[in-house]
């Protein structure tokens, strides 16, 4: 039951509103099935080494003031930039949002995983206290769930019906809510800095 437990976990926080999901889901809109796998892919081997991460360090991790110092600042950063891509991004109607192809999807989806202030939060301090006895089954459990979701969302938003007006509505409210994110991880960042220097 902790297993199953875990998993709708994954999946519940997966799914909700997120820079994650709605990068997938932007990939899905703008390009289609096979951009939106790569994004999950690489969205996917994010959480595959935060759940490393979690085996090996477990809740420790996260009560790191310099991590939380550095991840914020760093993470804080990269949302910012893309942000701003994303934001002056000129959508058309060929379904092409950006020109990322393939590994450079994957590779951005990974970085905007590893800088996503919910996964950190969800991996280091959320997920830890509810691991089962078999710490190998809870990660695979979790993992699942994670999963699930991502590739659920990755086909649903390849099969919409893409028009000019909605790729700018999606290209302005997640640059909006990626320097909210942004802006969530540097007062994170504030904070560990206080905490250490003053």
């Amino acid at each position: 039951m902790d297993y199953l437990i875990l998993a709708t976990m994954g999946f519940i926080a997966a799914i909700t509103p997120g820079p994650d999901i709605f990068y997938v889901i932007r990939q899905g809109l703008c390009k289609g099935k096979i951009p939106a796998y790569w994004a999950v892919f690489g969205i996917l081997s994010g959480n595959i080494i935060y759940l490393l991460l979690v085996a090996i360090v477990g809740s420790t991790l996260s009560k790191n003031l310099y991590f939380q110092l550095i991840i914020g600042f760093l993470g804080a950063i990269y949302l910012f930039k893309i942000a701003y891509l994303i934001f002056n991004d000129t959508p058309n109607l060929d379904k092409s949002c950006d020109n990322f192809k393939g590994f450079k999807i994957y590779k951005e989806a990974l970085l905007l995983n590893l800088s996503n202030p919910k996964a950190m939060i969800f991996f280091a301090v959320v997920i830890t206290p509810f691991m089962a006895k078999s710490i190998l089954l809870s990660l695979a459990s979790l993992f699942i769930g994670i999963s699930l979701a991502f590739l659920i969302s990755a086909f649903i938003s390849s099969k919409i019906d893409l028009k000019e007006s909605l790729l700018i509505a999606i290209n302005k409210t997640a640059s909006i809510l990626f320097v909210g994110f942004a802006i969530l991880l540097l007062n994170s960042a504030y904070k560990a800095f206080k905490n250490l220097f003053l």
